[in-house]
């Protein structure tokens, strides 16, 4: 019941910040800060709850694939939140709370397992995995950046008054970011990467091999595209097309198989 209320109320308070922000998407003065922070920070805490009561039950840790995209969601939630502080982020804050909340709410009918009865610490595959899902989500949210980027420059190519005048952040200021993110995720892909071949004895083991061979895919991807900026000034709609292609990728090597083996296989 508890696990029901917080996923409820998590998924309310980021449908309302979802409503608020859209609601003021191009006004001059943009959606109220104020206000996006106390609804975002109360679906974030409801989240984090969720979260915690999920994860950590009586009889064992709950790692399913459900309750580990909730945490990459909420990583990026809070990531996003707190840029908002600071740099504008309209565009970017509807989508990770709708996505937030249609996740939230999409937990309580896909099934559950409880996959580990104790955890034991190995730092190899802890570092592994920390550095794997921090890269992922800053690569996502780079991602994020790209759309945003060509979005608001196809508005201003067809001079679109209202985004002009609206409190969507510049697009050069845009455009930095996107590639500050990219390279920071990038590298720390590069580590993570370098980290599992080092720590771990499997990674062309043949149950997780279509994960090493797609985040290595993707890898290159994100690399070509990181060099190809700085050596080659590549830019625009390219650019964005390949980073989202990369993210695709990047996702299916971390959740493709583990959705298809728990969520499709297991109602059949």
């Amino acid at each position: 019941m508890l696990i029901i209320s917080l996923t409820i109320i998590a998924s309310l308070f980021y449908v309302l910040a979802t409503s608020h922000v859209l609601s003021r998407l191009f006004h001059k003065q943009g959606p109220s800060q104020k206000l996006t922070i106390i609804l975002s920070t109360v679906a974030i805490l409801a989240h984090m709850l969720l979260l915690v009561n999920s994860v950590f039950r009586a009889d064992g840790q709950d790692l399913s694939i459900v309750n580990v995209a909730l945490l990459t969601c909420w990583v990026i939630v809070v990531s996003v939140t707190t840029v908002s502080l600071k740099f504008p982020a309209t565009l970017l804050l509807p989508v990770v709370y709708g996505f937030a909340a249609l996740l939230t709410l999409a937990s309580l009918f896909i099934p559950h397992h409880i996959l580990l009865q104790s955890i034991n610490i190995n730092v190899g595959l802890v570092t592994h995995i920390s550095l794997s899902l921090l890269a992922y989500c800053i690569l996502i949210i780079a991602t994020l950046y790209g759309v945003q980027f060509y979005f608001i420059d196809k508005r201003l190519k067809r001079k679109d008054l209202a985004i002009v005048h609206s409190h969507l952040p510049p697009l050069m200021v845009v455009e930095r970011q996107l590639y500050q993110l990219l390279n920071l995720g990038t590298t720390l892909l590069t580590v993570a990467l370098i980290s599992g071949f080092v720590f771990l004895d499997g990674m062309f083991a043949s149950e997780f091999i279509h994960k090493t061979i797609l985040s290595l895919l993707a890898w290159i991807i994100f690399t070509v595209i990181a060099v190809g900026h700085v050596k080659q000034g590549w830019r625009g709609k390219p650019v964005v097309i390949g980073i989202m292609i990369a993210a695709f990728i990047l996702t299916l090597a971390y959740f493709g198989s583990r959705f298809i083996q728990e969520v499709i296989l297991n109602k059949f």
